[in-house]
This record gives C-alpha cells, structure tokens and sequence, in this order.
C-alpha cells in the first residue's frame, strides 16, 4: 500500500513539473486554436490619462524618465505624470520638482512606508478616466499609452498591460533570462487572447481608475494585487505586445534570486489572504491562475519532494540503483552552483548559463515559499 501511495504521488510532481516546463503553453495554444475572445479597438480613442510613478531612491532614472513621459505621443492636456516619492533619501524629489513648470506634479511621502502606501496615496489624488503605472527605470516607446488605451473604448476591458522588453546584455544570465521572457510574453499573449491574463506587468500596465482598490500596506506584490482584482470586479485584463517599454537590468542573479524569492513570497501572500483567486464561475481564468502562478511558485517544494519520495521508492523497492541515480541528479544542481562560484567564467557557457538561472530560480521557489509560511516580511525593494 505504502509503495502504491508513494508511486502515484511520483506520477502526480512528474506532471506538474512537466507542466510547468512547457506543457501548459502547448494546452494554451489548443485552447486558442478553438477559443479566442475579441473586443473592440479604437486607435483614437483618447480618454484622460496619469501616468504615476511610485519612487524611493529613483534618482538615477528618474531624470530620463521624466524626459521620456514628457516625450509621450498623446494629445495635450489629456496626460498627467504625478511622481510620488515614498520617503525617498537621494535627490528623486529635486528631480521631480524640476519637472513641475513643465506640468509633472510631487507627491512626496516624508516616510518611507512602501509601494503600496505610496500608490494608495498617488491613487487618492488622481482623476482621470485611466491610470497607467509604470516603474522610474522603464522607458516607453512613444506609442506605448496610445496602444495601451486603445482597448478602453470596450468597456469590457479593464486592464491592459504592455510589454517589457529587458535590455540586459553583458549579465552572466542574458541568455537564460532572455529565453525565460520569450517563452512568458509568448504565455501572456495566448491567455489574453482566450480570455485572460493572470496577472499585469507592474512595470507597464494601465487600468480604469473605478476599480483600483486600495491596497494593504504590507502588499508585496501590489500589480498581482491590481490587476487580478480588476478580474474580480468582473472585466477582463488583457495583454498588448505591441505597447513597449525597456528595462535596463543591471542586476546579476545575486538579485534576481532575491527578486524572485519576494515574488514567490508575495504570491503565497495573495493566496493566503484570498485577494487574487478569480470568481466563481470563471473556470477558464482559475484553470490559468492555477497552472501559470500557483505551480510556478511552489515548483521548487514540488521538485524537493519528488526526490525524497524517488529515493523513498527507491529504499522501499530494494531498487538502490535509483535511489542513488536520484541523489546524484540533486547533487547536481549545487555541485554546478559551487563550481559557477569557483570559476565565474564558466557562466559564458550558454548551457551552464541556463542550468544556473532555472537552478537559482528553483532555490528562490523554495526560501519564497518558506518566508511566506514563516510571515518573514520582505521589502518591496
């Protein structure tokens, strides 16, 4: 009985890691091939439009941000910049104020208190029909709010969130992170397509400024947050490719390891307080919900356990043989850590590139998933 339970508990975390790596982007591609939702488009639609950005410590950026907003292709008058900087301690206020004779407005926080605060805050003093949210260091193509508004005129259409394309060539892991984002913004247009998607880039992403709810100040994961409650206020969220925005990521896997390990935490936060689930009757965005987030990130506790239970089945089989094949193929991953420590010049080799990034990945799936558990507090930066 116990070697059955064990047997099938293996073939379960084999399916959903083989879900993970691949097969839920061939079950969307079906999906779209007999189910794609449309809408209407308007390229002149041109409704009033803020485009607010949360800063703490932005002084780098924010400069050419301003620039960039105030370069905006959208009729005058109708888009407002509002910076609200979250107790900031370097001069992204001086920069901001800089910018209010050509009409960019402050918001300044004297504490610092976190994202979500500063956008409750940014949020309670706009009034415009669209809010767009975007990040200091993310510049947008000139186009980038026409295309984002142009779905407004359905007033099904909740949210829409651009594309982000991330310039980060010279890090040891471009490669990977590169081949990472083809596969996601390739996942992000096929759930748009058949209903939609889970979940905006809080980089770029704008949304009708009746459904913005306020958020807890601890919120982690304040876009999830956003956009999945404009899901659950029964309009669609949805992703436009063809809205850009560049990211320069100047951060080695030290940090992306750390961005991830708040991602996971932030998102088992969510679930715990039940403020992303999808509503009751919406199967197809729940069957999303659950494959694209919810398995992504838990997958590491899943691949830990699939190994205890291969060498459990191993031990009760009296098949050692695979007992140690599996303890082995765990070694592998921090064996092959240590070794990129030892000799950081083996990152230049694509294969060892990528077998680092999804190793890093998995390690933050799993610290993620134990700070949530334990209510570790994560910062928002």
């Amino acid at each position: 009985m116990a070697v059955t339970l064990v047997h099938v508990l293996l073939v379960l975390l084999a399916f959903i890691i083989v879900f993970n790596f691949g097969a839920y982007s061939v079950l969307l591609r079906i999906i779209a091939s007999f189910r794609k939702v449309e809408h209407q488009i308007d390229p002149g639609h041109t409704p009033s439009v803020t485009l607010l950005i949360a800063a703490y410590n932005e002084g780098e950026v924010l400069h050419e941000k301003l620039l960039n907003s105030l370069a905006l292709d959208y009729p005058e008058g109708l888009l407002d910049i509002v910076v609200v900087s979250d107790g900031s301690t370097d001069n992204t206020d001086e920069i901001a104020r800089s910018f209010e004779s050509r009409g960019v407005k402050l918001i300044v926080n004297p504490v610092n208190s976190g994202k979500a605060t500063a956008l409750n805050n940014g949020m309670s003093q706009i009034q415009s029909d669209i809010v767009v949210l975007s990040d200091a260091n993310v510049i947008y193509q000139l186009s980038a709010i026409r295309h984002l508004v142009r779905h407004f005129v359905d007033p099904s259409i909740g949210a829409v969130s651009g594309k982000v394309v991330l310039l980060n060539e010279g890090l040891s892991y471009s490669d990977a992170e590169n081949a990472y984002y083809l596969v996601e913004h390739n996942i992000q247009q096929l759930e748009s397509n058949t209903g939609n998607l889970i979940g905006a880039d809080g980089a770029m992403y704008a949304l009708r400024r009746e459904l913005f709810r306020p958020l807890k100040k601890d919120t982690l994961l304040d876009d999830f947050v956003l956009s999945m409650g404009v899901i659950q206020q029964h309009k669609r969220l949805i992703f436009d490719s063809q809205a850009l925005g560049f990211e320069q990521n100047i951060a080695e896997i030290e940090s992306e390891y750390t961005r991830k390990v708040r991602i996971v935490a932030g998102g088992i936060q969510c679930l715990r307080r039940k403020t992303v689930w999808p509503p009751r009757g919406h199967f197809l965005t729940a069957l999303k919900f659950t494959c694209h987030k919810i398995l992504r990130w838990f997958i590491g506790p899943v691949i830990v356990l699939f190994i205890a239970l291969s060498i459990v089945s191993g031990m009760l089989t009296g098949n050692h043989f695979l007992a140690i094949l599996v303890c082995g193929l765990a070694l592998c991953c921090p064996m092959l850590q240590l070794l990129v420590n030892l000799f950081p010049g083996l990152k230049q080799i694509r294969v060892v590139s990528l077998c680092t990034y999804v190793t890093v990945m998995l390690k933050a799936s799993v610290v993620g998933c134990y700070k949530a558990f334990a209510s570790q507090q994560i910062s928002w930066r």
